[in-house]
């Protein structure tokens, strides 16, 4: 397969679609972190969702979407695992805090429970595998040649 960019994608669309595909991942990546896993898969969800939105509903690739969708991921990866800690913590508090006060008070309950370095260690893991995930992707689909 031999990937060309686009120089005439329909940016504005491309974003919608990048927008909905991390939406997406990000759901799959509440849901794996609600049950405390944290996998590979995630990655290249949000990768796959993420260009592929873009892709799909811009009607191509150009390099300037390709920044876009790297920012994107980056942006989504973040609130993927603060969203995954909201949920966590909302429900260790059994009730005492709404869901909104627990995600907004992330950092100050995580370093009364003892656990705020493992938020930043999810954190990189969840741009390692974003990364990894890409690069996989890319592989898969014969863009890098091997």
């Amino acid at each position: 397969m031999n990937f060309d960019f686009d120089k005439d994608d329909k940016m504005a669309f491309g974003v919608i679609g990048a927008l909905l595909g991390a939406a997406l991942a990000m759901g799959l990546w509440c849901l794996l972190g609600y049950f405390g896993r944290m996998a590979f898969l995630c990655g290249i969800a949000m990768c796959v969702g993420t260009v592929g939105g873009y892709y799909l509903f811009g009607k191509g690739m150009s390099i300037g979407g390709l920044v876009i969708c790297g920012i994107i991921m980056l942006v989504a990866v973040y609130f993927s695992v603060r969203l995954s800690y909201g949920l966590w913590l909302y429900n260790k508090m059994d009730g005492l805090m709404s869901f909104g006060d627990c995600y907004s008070k992330i950092m100050e309950l995580l370093e009364s429970l003892g656990e705020k370095g493992s938020f930043y260690k999810d954190l990189a893991l969840g741009y390692l595998f974003t990364i990894g995930g890409g690069f996989y992707m890319l592989f898969k689909l014969d863009i890098i040649d091997t």
